[in-house]
């Protein structure tokens, strides 16, 4: 059986699609009416859509907001659909996205249908009946009124759409036998050589002419081969040219988004890779440029044999700005922990996020109180050795012995736990070569979009003394100092030795605990500030 399908679907800023409505209309030899499929579906889009738009005529927005989502539409219309149907589009834009849409649920067990779902474009069968009829390639609502026949409204409903294409194909007569055919593609208003979006894009380009249209422009040619866009940045660095009805639009969009490119940059001064001119990067005549290059310094702009701009006036005397050094983003690693770093820190990292998975997939709400505490004291990553109350053992992590008991207590070295009266258990044979060297706090998190300017403001609030020099942020207190390595991953910091001894004469020493982000540091440093002030401890000057 042959079923006319149409979908309908609007496009944000970023040209992502989401589906609104879809029909199916299973049809006889004759093309009457079996059976229909219709459903609106849910937007997922962040943004509110456009109420007004054509893909949500038909119903009310609280229609679509009480929709059912696209997954279950789409399985649903796979049950509906036989085996031996065959989809037909009215144009080739719908199955395209259909396929985009629907492919990924293929994989799922859901779904036990014949994955490869035959597909025609009605249109390229069409085309010729229409051409002998002397009637345009348009929609089918366009070509019911070239034939005067009567349409269900509102247009651009899914189950209207369907119902008209099934209105006009019975009314050209046109026989199923040829949609087994291999149909000769057209060359018409569906055809453009882009990839093809929605056709009530707001903008459209006409191939033909290179010229870019509202969609609703009176300058667009019968006929034309159109490509539709919903902004102008697909065409910025393209051959496309406003229509005369766009220049400004056109021309006031580009200008804003070379002031963002150069806002984005490092350049102090831009200049127009075919143009013997440099300019300050605040100057007007830039902004209407394809491409920009520049330079942080002027001097680098005059070795490239270009002279300074007689509008703007750069100059080699006024201040520069250098801005810091902006390193590629670290791909992820597939290990749980980063390459290239000592073990002892891998292992820190590694103890992190088991750490984090364990407390994340426990069902704390049925624990007791001492099951709780006993969790958080077991995931703790500073600790290496676990002991529990009425015991004289210590035991590993892994050590059978462990499950069941309560009360725990850690230690992060053997030499703690032999200490506090406990001895090693002889099944899992603690060592000091296990101990904690290294512990990452579970409470540390990476934080977007940090730099040194946010620890800089930190030392400012809280009127520490700091300077940076090579590798290294120095934060200086009331109560000791504090080096920070900013090129280690995780972040590395040492506390200064106010007096050196034979067995220590490094001027710092390294915390036994490693930082993923800047703020927690500073966060440490100052609990460490205060545990000083409660035991009234003051440091020695360094000498």
């Amino acid at each position: 059986m042959y079923v006319l399908m149409d979908l309908e679907w609007f496009c944000t800023d970023q040209r992502n699609m989401f589906p609104t409505q879809i029909a199916a209309l299973r049809v006889d030899k004759n093309w009457q009416r079996l059976d229909l499929f219709f459903s609106r579906i849910k937007t997922e889009c962040a943004n509110t859509p456009d109420w007004t738009h054509m893909a949500f005529s038909g119903g009310a927005p609280e229609d679509f907001l009480s929709a059912p989502a696209l997954s279950k539409v789409l399985r649903d219309f796979r049950v509906w659909l036989h085996k031996d149907d065959v989809l037909c589009w009215w144009a080739e834009e719908a199955p395209k996205i259909f396929k985009q849409l629907h492919t990924p649920l293929l994989q799922t067990p859901v779904l036990q249908a014949p994955p490869a779902v035959p597909h025609r474009v009605l249109l390229d069968h069409v085309s010729p009946v229409l051409a002998s009829k002397g009637i345009k390639q348009e929609n089918p609502y366009k070509i019911a009124a070239a034939l005067e026949l009567a349409v269900h409204a509102p247009a651009h409903c899914s189950e209207h759409d369907v119902l008209t294409i099934r209105t006009v194909l019975q009314a050209l007569d046109f026989p199923q036998e040829n949609l087994g055919k291999r149909a000769k593609r057209r060359t018409g208003r569906y055809s453009s050589r882009q990839d093809p979006v929605h056709a009530d894009m707001p903008y459209q380009l006409d191939a033909t002419t290179g010229l870019l249209h509202r969609k609703d422009c009176d300058d667009i040619p019968d006929g034309a081969v159109l490509s539709g866009f919903a902004s102008f940045k697909p065409c910025f660095n393209g051959k496309a040219r406003p229509c005369p009805r766009l220049t400004e639009e056109y021309r006031s969009a580009k200008r804003k988004r070379k002031q963002n490119t150069i806002a984005r940059s490092q350049y102090n001064f831009v200049y127009v890779k075919t143009s013997p001119v440099f300019h300050r990067r605040d100057c007007s005549r830039i902004l209407s440029a394809n491409s920009i290059m520049g330079s942080i310094f002027y001097e680098g702009c005059t070795k490239t044999g270009r002279r300074p701009c007689r509008l703007c006036k750069p100059s080699a005397l006024e201040p520069v700005k250098v801005p810091e050094k902006i390193y590629a983003p670290v791909k992820p690693s597939r290990r749980p922990f980063q390459k290239n770093l000592p073990n002892p820190e891998q292992r820190a990292i590694q103890r992190l996020k088991q750490s984090q998975e364990e407390r994340r997939n426990a069902q704390l709400d049925a624990m007791t109180d001492q099951e709780r505490a006993d969790l958080f004291t077991l995931t703790q990553p500073g600790y290496a050795f676990w002991a529990a109350a009425g015991y004289q053992t210590f035991h590993r992590r892994d050590c059978r012995k462990l499950k069941g008991l309560s009360n725990l207590k850690g230690f992060s070295r053997f030499s703690d736990a032999s200490r506090a009266g406990y001895t090693p258990c002889k099944l899992c044979k603690p060592t000091k070569k296990q101990d904690m060297i290294y512990s990452i706090p579970i409470t540390s998190q990476k934080r977007q979009d940090e730099s040194v300017q946010d620890l800089v403001a930190l030392c400012e609030e809280n009127q520490f003394t700091y300077s940076r020099e090579a590798g290294y942020f120095t934060i200086r207190t009331p109560l000791g100092r504090w080096r920070i390595h900013l090129n280690c991953n995780p972040i590395v910091v040492d506390h200064i030795n106010l007096t050196t001894t034979p067995d220590n004469p490094l001027l710092y020493h390294r915390q036994p605990r490693l930082f993923l982000s800047l703020a927690d540091i500073f966060s440490y440093i100052k609990r460490h500030d205060k545990k000083l002030l409660d035991l009234k401890r003051q440091p020695l000057e360094a000498t």
